[in-house]
């Protein structure tokens, strides 16, 4: 017997609704935060493919950054046959590991270092300015929820704000100035669970000193840590800072804070106080000092030069 039009239609709308819902409903893999980041920065994903720990995935990082060895990676960027930075932008040097050297021979290879950024139009900060990873933290390079890496080991420190950092050899820093991206393995995932606060005295220092020692059986060699628990509220962005950039010491390649409060109240701290800042000149290209000769060649941190905010990047 047929069906009536009204029961036709119910029926319609019945199926429909039955195959709505299958689709809506498939099974979505599940990510760490990490996961996510990476998934965020990856490119040249196969259509539908999730992140997981363990794949090999090209990046394109937010930014990349060089200190005193910028030097050998511009020869690596050289000898590849490589000419132009792929993006600029990307880019930004820091002079801090041997700012005490005032021989002819440091002076010359940081003059060198800054007549290349000049050329390439690339953030850089002078010897005298400042840790390199400290200035990613406090002029917005290293931002959450981002993908940022260095050349060096200790930029798992981005993870105090919430950013991914990890760290680069020479070469894949030259290749990053050439292409704008790189190839890395993700990490296995450690969780890491904070509970209660720290006793008076007690400081972000103490705590991954004791992580360390407590297991120091390879336990989180080359993984990725995120830090989790109620007793990171309770923790200030220096001590997340410390204790990632130390996480490094542990053997880990990244360890990660939660965005949370504590995170969100640093920022707008930090935005007042760049609200302050004075410049110069409106004209960004009158407002950089002019380059040093190398024979003369002082560090000081008054030469640094950045562009303009594009979101939370400025000069000195």
């Amino acid at each position: 017997m047929p069906l009536s039009p009204l029961r036709s239609l119910q029926w319609a709308s019945l199926t429909f609704a039955r195959r709505f819902a299958t689709s809506a409903e498939r099974p979505r893999v599940p990510q760490t935060v990490i996961e996510k980041v990476v998934q965020k920065y990856a490119v040249g994903l196969p259509d539908g493919k999730v992140v997981k720990a363990g794949d090999y995935v090209m990046i394109r990082p937010q930014h990349v950054m060089t200190h005193d060895n910028t030097g050998p990676v511009i020869s690596k960027f050289r000898s590849i046959g490589a000419t132009r930075i792929y993006n600029p932008r990307q880019v930004v040097f820091t002079l801090d590991h041997d700012v005490q050297n005032k021989s002819e021979k440091n002076l010359k290879k940081y003059a060198t270092i800054e007549a290349f950024a000049r050329q390439h139009g690339i953030d850089f900060y002078p010897a005298g300015r400042g840790i390199g990873h400290q200035v990613l933290v406090e002029e917005g390079y290293a931002f959450p929820n981002t993908l940022t890496v260095a050349s060096d080991s200790h930029s798992n420190m981005y993870g105090g704000v919430g950013c991914v950092g990890t760290p680069i050899v020479r070469t894949d820093a030259a290749a990053l100035w050439a292409t704008g991206q790189t190839w890395w393995q993700v990490p296995r995932m450690v969780k890491v669970e904070f509970k209660g606060r720290l006793a008076p005295g007690v400081t972000g220092k103490d705590v991954i000193v004791a992580l360390c020692g407590s297991f120091n059986h390879d336990e989180v060699l080359n993984a990725a840590i995120e830090f989790a628990g109620e007793g990171v509220s309770h923790l200030s962005i220096d001590d997340r800072l410390t204790i990632s950039n130390m996480t490094t010491e542990w053997g880990a390649l990244v360890g990660v804070f939660p965005v949370d409060d504590v995170t969100l109240q640093w920022y707008e701290r930090a935005i007042e106080k760049m609200e302050q800042r004075t410049f110069s000149s409106t004209s960004l290209s009158s407002a950089i000092p002019p380059p040093p000769r190398a024979s003369s060649y002082q560090p000081c941190s008054d030469r640094c030069f950045a562009r303009l905010p594009t979101h939370f990047r400025f000069g000195c």
